[in-house]
């Protein structure tokens, strides 16, 4: 099913050497930028392991009669407060995260600083370890639910070109990205000039600085070459690229801004303290690069060859997700609609079931991203396989690895997207 747009051809190949660089010294060069690039992925896995003990925990109380009354105060207080300060009523529940995560981190982080700056440097040395991964821990909170939905806001913030606020609380406008992100890794206006205005326009087609099509999907080997091209992206360089080659400065001069603020940032806590500024702000940093990565690949792991531009296809929908924030899970309906307003996407998918199944879309069901790009890595397609969604009833698990395994192969004739 192709959408209407113009179109262009073109060729990718995965982590082609510029012409003048020798192949064997750009495998080499590309497989340490890799290595470098995961060296946090130890760190984050024992974060992320503490923070699923915590969530085991938090689920134990979360359903007590102090924590729902508290619980449905918040509610009702985001509630009122939303019909006040925000231009769509419907985004209340953004503000349980505003108030709550919104307070927590930035005290946490600052007094995180002091201590350090004051005492830490007359304490062992593991006691300063200790001290930063707790911070990590409950910055990304139970199942890291406080990053999840602090990068999910700042998406559905880049996409909201009006503002979330309206007068006179439109100072607010961009908090997430601008203030709260920084926190957590994101560097700002990613979303909405390289998210926004680059993959978006592209679809994940030629053209897309985060273009996962050239790479063969079924090769877990090929992710870290993903890896190197998502930092690129989620650094702020290959943005800011894109931007200068089209001679668009106005964008660029954004980007370059931004690159300016959030790392001068690091560096100037770097200067203070180095731990400090290391532990607690560039590795968080690139610990969300390999997470949001990894959720990346997945979104877009698959794709018709003979039919490039089917959203249906190259984006992923999850029901009855594990993780489902703000219906993210709906990815295609997120492509046809980038500026549906999120409360309507469920019910958009059960309007157009039927185009879903005359795709075979690339759906499934009772998962989540994360998991799904395990399997992936692991090579488990029986595992994917169980869980896609056969809409058309007709298909054995053998049948529905051989689509998947098909519609994982490289791509390097592009027919799919608009001319740059």
């Amino acid at each position: 099913m192709q959408k209407d747009a113009k179109h262009s051809s073109g060729t990718l190949t995965a982590g082609a050497p510029a012409p003048f660089i020798p192949k064997f010294l750009h495998l080499i060069t590309g497989g340490i930028a890799s290595v470098l690039l995961m060296l946090p992925a130890p760190w984050m896995g024992a974060v992320v392991a503490v923070g699923l003990a915590w969530d085991q925990l938090w689920l134990r109380i979360s359903e007590s009669a102090p924590v729902r009354l508290i619980g449905g105060s918040f509610s009702r207080l985001a509630v009122w407060l939303a019909a006040r300060i925000m231009r769509d009523e419907r985004n209340a529940p953004y503000l349980h995260t505003l108030m709550g995560v919104g307070i927590w981190t930035p005290v946490l982080f600052w007094a995180c600083f002091f201590w350090q700056v004051l005492r830490g440097f007359q304490t062992p040395w593991y006691t300063q370890l200790a001290v930063a991964f707790a911070y990590n821990v409950l910055m990304m909170g139970p199942y890291f639910r406080f990053f999840s939905n602090i990068a999910t806001l700042i998406h559905k913030e880049g996409h909201d070109t009006r503002g979330l606020f309206k007068a006179p609380y439109a100072w607010l406008n961009n908090v997430f990205g601008w203030w709260l992100g920084i926190f957590y890794g994101h560097v700002p206006e990613t979303y909405p000039l390289g998210h926004q205005r680059i993959h978006h326009k592209y679809d994940n087609g030629y053209g897309d600085v985060t273009c996962t099509l050239d790479l063969d999907r079924t090769d877990p080997l090929q992710w870290f070459v993903y890896l190197r091209r998502f930092a690129l992206y989620w650094t702020g360089v290959s943005i800011l690229t894109y931007f200068i080659r089209r001679k668009q400065w106005k964008p660029a001069g954004r980007m370059a801004l931004a690159m300016a603020c959030y790392y001068g940032i690091i560096i100037s806590f770097m200067i203070v303290n180095p731990w400090f500024g290391f532990a607690f702000l560039l590795l968080p940093h690139l610990s969300t690069i390999i997470y949001l990565a990894a959720i990346n690949y997945i979104w877009h792991t698959f794709c018709d060859p003979a039919d490039q531009d089917n959203a249906y296809i190259n984006s992923v929908t999850i029901l009855d997700g594990h993780y489902n924030v703000f219906n993210e899970d709906f990815h295609v309906t997120h492509h046809h609609h980038p500026q549906m307003h999120w409360t309507k996407m469920a019910d958009d998918y059960y309007r157009n079931v039927e185009k879903y199944k005359a795709n075979k879309a690339s759906v499934f069901r009772d998962t989540q991203e994360f998991e799904m790009f395990v399997w992936l890595m692991m090579g488990r397609y029986d595992l994917l396989a169980s869980h896609y969604v056969d809409l058309t009833g007709t298909m054995s698990q053998e049948d529905i690895i051989a689509l998947l395994r098909h519609r994982m192969q490289p791509i390097t004739e592009f027919t799919s997207a608009e001319a740059a």
